[in-house]
């Protein structure tokens, strides 16, 4: 074989290849995509669902993608190694296998990037339509149910048939390219889905797709370029349940007639008896052909009290009891789909997984159940995209799920997919704007020890010399850093817990600004920052961290926080946010001040609020509830609730830092034998507030609060919001990664507003 491949390689890319080809364990795929960065095009995306034209062939999404081919070979000049796309799985029908496309796909790849590249497929496994209507009971029906099969099927390939999971008035698109395929199907207000995630009928007809698909490839020409396999289902193939995503749309199920027999067969395996769980659910005639699915408002959007909205009831088991059931039927069918890429293959398998940051129904996602991936022999890696708000070059950036959290046991992957200056829409105007991007995220995988891969979601939004140039500047700096052994350096911890989500209802706005605007402020603050999930700290090293931020960490149990704080620092600053601990084995606010220190009171609900800090310097804090939540996307109009807050009662002897317009206080202090610990009761705090937290519990801060930072021992990168100072810590010279340009350590450095600088400790 290696006689074979020096005569068609380069002998160092042949010897590269053999080395780099993944085991069963996907330790050299690890390896590989840690050390080497990736590229995505949208060459051999096809429409998904798979879909036949007149001719029954597969109808591609993209129809001009000569441009693509051009892309990856201009990513490859440019030092990446490893490629990625959509594959088709060849499963055009039900019964119906056609590999066009994709013997199409692999020609045009190699054809156009060389046959020196290593290569991960992206394939999507939902199901053709017609499969809904051979197999109704395993269809997703959205609320409010109640279809027979017959109706089921009838709807299956009409316009009441939702393909995508997302409202598409003018059909399936990328972006709105002209060399796309403009669609004839208007995708709105579906009545029914594709597959039931909980479907074993699924799981099996898409398994084989799967097993043909992979067995073609790993008996073709490009098997070892092949290092690993991509598993993508769900809306826009990020295993996410179908309207998950779907903003002040109660529209969501899954009121399937076999995916309410899946739920009443976990309650049986959960509570042991019918009995029991007739009781559990309050559902005294329940059986497996008589369950009633709590309604979308009852899991989301009614409720009156602080209790009703952290779901206190004995009414509301069954609607934490449902989106458990819907996190493990996802992660059953990721293992189950990368099992069988270990068995055909032996080679690495992964998905995308894990967006409870940027998705406030990541319950219903199925995106929570991270412990049973990260256990999984089958999994090798987990990945998603940057996130989406805040990502222009004066922002931190921000990420969809923490990555250090997956690189303890697997390698995360991110996706990084900004729009560049050459898209119209984009929050980078200029090419130094898009510079300043690239290195940010660039900066914040290197910190975080993952992969990533370039994406090109749009078709061209890297095609210029310059960008390409840049890239080609960004490989070259991630080479010398990743030649270096990485010691993490901050001091800072953010805590964020999936699991709490489960015990309170979705809430657009208090999500926004607890789990991306108050994280982005944090990281802005002017000191490099980790952030891991709350189970992770049991068995985490601590001590490093000055100052701990607890998030969303509203169920913390007894047991749990005994690990936890034994292994913290005995002087380390705590700072709680919003109703930190109100659960345990129930949800009870009082036991809060045991874990925390602080005697929670619940405040009334108020359209608007104003936080005044102590001393006439600091400026109040506005908070309107009835603004809109803007995204990636439009925004929308927002009818929710003002989210419950809790005020720092101080009878124990709190300090109030600040205050609500009646008195009560909004931010408050307390000492608990060395620590000191801070309540934010509403999270619309500046990063100047975090700043003087962080240095009276000792952090040591390269920056100025209004940048962002991101370091390990290997380098140390500022993105500035505002034009400021910085004084190099130590002795040691630093050198710019990117013009090379020497710092005397001790040295006052000028940064920019929205310019990167990003310096490593000459050697």
């Amino acid at each position: 074989m290696m006689e074979h491949l020096k005569k068609i390689l380069p002998l160092a890319a042949a010897a590269w290849i053999l080395a780099v080809q993944a085991r069963a364990d996907g330790g050299e795929f690890v390896r590989a995509i840690k050390d080497n960065s990736a590229f995505w095009s949208r060459l051999g995306w096809a429409y998904n669902p798979p879909r036949l034209d007149e001719n029954g062939k597969t109808v591609m999404l993209v129809q001009d993608d000569s441009p693509e081919r051009r892309f990856h070979r201009d990513f490859k000049n440019a030092g990446v190694k490893i490629h990625s796309t959509i594959l088709f799985s060849g499963w055009a029908a039900p019964g119906k296998y056609d590999y066009s496309a994709t013997d199409e796909t692999l020609e045009k790849l190699f054809g156009g990037a060389g046959a020196d590249i290593l290569y991960i497929p992206r394939i999507k496994l939902d199901p053709p339509p017609a499969w809904c209507a051979e197999n109704p009971e395993d269809t997703t029906v959205y609320y409010p149910g109640g279809l027979s099969k017959e109706e089921i099927a009838e709807l299956a390939c009409t316009p009441a048939h939702d393909w995508s999971g997302m409202e598409w008035p003018k059909g399936y698109n990328a972006y709105g390219n002209p060399r796309d395929r403009v669609d004839d199907r208007p995708n709105v207000r579906g009545l029914i889905g594709l597959q039931s995630f909980s479907s074993e009928k699924w799981l099996r007809d898409a398994g084989e797709a799967l097993r043909r698909l992979i067995r073609r490839i790993e008996g073709g020409k490009y098997a070892k370029n092949v290092i690993a396999y991509h598993i993508a289902y769900g809306q826009t193939g990020e295993t996410a349940f179908w309207r998950a995503w779907e903003k002040n749309d109660y529209r969501f199920g899954d009121y399937g007639i076999n995916n309410l027999r899946a739920f009443y067969d976990w309650g049986i395996k959960k509570y042991g008896s019918r009995e029991a769980l007739a009781k559990a659910w309050k559902q005294p005639e329940i059986s497996r052909g008589n369950v009633k699915l709590p309604t979308p408002m009852r899991r989301e959007l009614h409720w009156n009290s602080h209790a009703e909205f952290f779901r206190a009831s004995e009414e509301d088991r069954i609607c934490i009891d449902y989106e458990k059931f819907c996190g493990e039927i996802n992660v059953r069918a990721i293992d189950y789909f990368s099992k069988i890429v270990k068995e055909e293959s032996g080679k690495a398998a992964g998905a995308f997984y894990g967006y409870y940051l940027n998705v406030p129904r990541a319950a219903y996602s199925g995106h929570l159940e991270f412990d049973a991936l990260l256990k999984s022999p089958n999994v090798d890696f987990l990945a998603a995209p940057k996130g989406y708000r805040n990502y222009g070059p004066a922002s931190a950036g921000s990420v969809q799920t923490p990555p250090m959290s997956i690189n303890r046991k697997k390698i995360f992957i991110s996706e990084i997919d900004p729009p560049t200056h050459l898209v119209k829409w984009s929050p980078a105007k200029n090419m130094e704007g898009t510079r300043t991007v690239l290195r940010r995220e660039f900066a914040s995988a290197m910190q975080s020890g993952s992969g990533f891969w370039w994406m090109d979601l749009g078709g061209g939004w890297y095609d210029s010399p310059e960008i390409m140039g840049e890239i080609g500047e960004i490989e070259k700096a991630a080479a010398k850093i990743r030649a270096r052994k990485a010691e993490p350096v901050a001091e800072v911890l953010i805590v964020s817990d999936p699991e709490s989500f489960y015990y309170s209802k979705p809430h657009w706005m208090l999500h926004q600004d607890l789990l991306k605007d108050s994280i982005i402020q944090i990281r802005k603050a002017g000191a490099p920052v980790d952030h891991y999930r709350l189970a992770d700290l049991k068995d985490l090293d601590l001590s490093r961290y000055r100052a701990v931020a607890f998030m969303n960490c509203a169920r913390i149990a007894d047991s749990d926080w005994e690990e936890i704080s034994k292994r913290l620092r005995p002087d380390a600053t705590l700072i709680w946010h919003h109703a930190p601990a109100v659960w345990g084995e129930k949800y009870d606010p009082a036991r809060s001040v045991k874990i925390t220190g602080f005697k929670l009171a619940k405040r009334p609900a108020s359209k608007a609020e104003t936080i005044r800090f102590s001393g006439a310097a600091a400026k109040p804090l506005k908070k309107d509830f009835a603004a809109t939540t803007a995204e990636f996307f439009p925004p929308h109009p927002n009818p929710e609730k003002p989210y419950p807050t809790f005020s720092a009662d101080p009878s124990n002897g709190a300090e109030v830092l600040a205050k609500y317009s009646d008195g009560s206080a909004a931010f408050a202090k307390i000492k608990r034998g060395e620590r000191t610990c801070y309540f934010v009761s509403i999270p619309i705090f500046k990063a100047e507030t975090y700043r003087k937290i962080f240095d009276a519990a000792g952090v040591r801060a390269p920056a100025p609060a209004g940048c962002a930072v991101y370091a390990d021992s290997r380098f140390t990168a500022f993105f500035p919001s505002r034009d400021a100072e910085a004084k190099l810590s130590g002795k040691a010279a630093q050198k710019d990664l990117f013009s090379g340009e020497k710092y005397a350590g001790g040295r006052t450095v000028n940064l920019k507003a929205g310019r990167a600088l990003i310096l490593a400790p000459e050697k």
